[in-house]
């Protein structure tokens, strides 16, 4: 009886030993609207959005306590929003779960295309709290995909003006 103890003791350590949980993360760009100060000088390249149709993308994480218990594990990286994390320790902790969920939104609404950034993107987040130990993060996001092309290089052309100014123009 002490050895079947044991092996299933040394059995059940085994497996919690070698199994693992694998995490993705694509990276991607979006901006709203409004343009970023973003400059790839000398390469330029030109941006092509598909307006035919909006992309859609949805993903849920639901938390015990700190520990994630169910959710998506495919992120799209290099994607920024307008809300920035506040200053209690909290607040932090749950923008972060607010985050994770809103890219692993846009991973599955650029995914559906081939497409490298999410233009102008709506976020709609729901947060549910279950006696106040579970919480469950739901997020949809729609907006148009786009694509990089043309890419190029151009030469600039740097005129210094009489009053000191200095224009830059591509040959």
């Amino acid at each position: 009886m002490k050895r079947l103890l044991m092996f299933v003791t040394l059995l059940g350590a085994s497996a919690l030993f070698f199994s693992s949980c694998v995490t993705t993360h694509q990276g991607f760009q979006s901006s709203p609207v409004l343009v970023r100060d973003v400059e790839l000088d000398p390469i330029k390249a030109d941006i092509r959005v598909s307006d035919t149709e909006k992309l859609t993308g949805e993903s849920v994480s639901t938390y015990l306590f700190f520990f994630r218990i169910s959710g998506d594990r495919t992120y799209a990286d290099g994607i920024y929003y307008s809300t920035e994390a506040a200053d209690s320790t909290h607040r932090n902790r749950q923008t972060s779960r607010l985050n994770r969920v809103r890219a692993s939104a846009a991973y599955k609404a650029l995914s559906k295309g081939d497409y490298d950034l999410l233009i102008h993107p709506t976020y709609v987040m729901t947060t549910r709290s279950y006696l106040g130990i579970v919480r469950s993060y739901e997020c949809k996001v729609s907006g148009y995909g786009a694509k990089y092309y043309n890419f190029r290089t151009e030469k600039q052309q740097v005129i210094i003006l009489n009053n000191g100014t200095e224009m830059v123009f591509p040959e």
